[in-house]
């Protein structure tokens, strides 16, 4: 997508977000969403389908995956915009929430 589909957008290095429209403005969580449940009920997977993925579902996701690989907390606060690192530790408590079960 970020190579491939994203330079062809309208006026896309104008954007700092990652999924753009075509005209090159930041897509809304709702646009997203619908997106992403496409994608799921396309894959026809009941398991899939049903799970309820959101787009902050998926920002979670991404930043326990960075967090497992060893991405330094302060790189993730960066990258998911947050202002507090504060807030950025709800994932690692979430992560060491996990990793006890």
């Amino acid at each position: 997508y970020l190579y491939e589909a994203r330079p062809n957008f309208y006026n896309f290095d104008s954007s700092d977000a990652f999924f753009i429209s075509t005209k090159g403005s930041r897509i809304t969580g709702q646009t997203l969403y619908n997106r992403v449940l496409a994608i799921a009920k396309a894959t026809s997977d009941k398991a899939i389908i049903e799970k309820s993925i959101t787009p902050h579902i998926l920002r979670h996701s991404i930043a326990t995956h960075l967090l497992e690989k060893g991405v330094p907390i302060e790189s993730i606060k960066t990258f998911l915009g947050h202002s507090s690192l504060a807030s950025t530790q709800l994932y690692t408590h979430l992560l060491k929430t996990i990793s006890d079960e």
